[in-house]
């Protein structure tokens, strides 16, 4: 199995390279999956940085992931929300009972817009928290919701430590720890 990590037209460049990174250093098997209308796999993403993806979501010839994660930034969030594959996956992955991780724009703009967290403790960007209910809302950098397989994070500084906490999850916390090591975090 392995971890699909959404992209399209204006994510943000410094989470999704921040978790592909992450993942891929803790021998993570990674698709990043483009979602941009056109069918292509290469985007500009917020800042103007191209990235390829693996594939185009269109492409995708399994729906068996042990995560599916979002990238924030705008318009990328807006793009993966009107993607009907892409939410169609995302429900099927919470169904399951399977990780689900979103950060930045990303939990209220996607997640929340579809009815995706599902009553989970969750955080976002600054700058969308007024969105969430204040019943579901934490203020903190990194929000685990074990019950509801839902990990979630504020933005691209705390990118790395999301990405380690997805880590963590799905190969345990020495696997984090031997990662998180050689970066060189406080």
């Amino acid at each position: 199995m392995s971890v699909l990590v959404l992209v399209a037209p204006g994510s943000e460049e410094i989470e999704t390279v921040a978790i592909v990174d992450t993942l891929v250093r803790a021998r993570i098997e990674v698709l990043l999956a483009s979602c941009c209308p056109a069918g292509l796999r290469q985007i500009r993403a917020s800042r103007g940085v191209q990235l390829v993806a693996d594939c185009h979501i269109d492409e995708l010839t399994g729906r068996d992931f042990e995560a599916i994660v979002v990238p924030g930034g705008l318009p990328g969030s807006e793009v993966i929300r009107d993607t009907p594959l892409a939410i169609d996956l995302l429900k099927e992955q919470a169904a399951l009972g399977r990780w689900r991780a979103a950060i930045c724009a990303a939990p209220v703009v996607v997640l929340q817009h579809h009815g995706l967290l599902d009553g989970a403790i969750v955080t976002c960007h600054p700058g969308f928290q007024p969105q969430l209910p204040a019943s579901l809302l934490s203020r903190e950098r990194v929000v685990t919701d074990e019950a509801h397989r839902l990990i979630t994070s504020q933005g691209p500084g705390s990118a790395i430590e999301f990405a380690l906490e997805l880590v963590r999850v799905l190969r345990g916390d020495e696997v984090a720890t031997a990662v998180a090591g050689p970066m060189v975090l406080p």
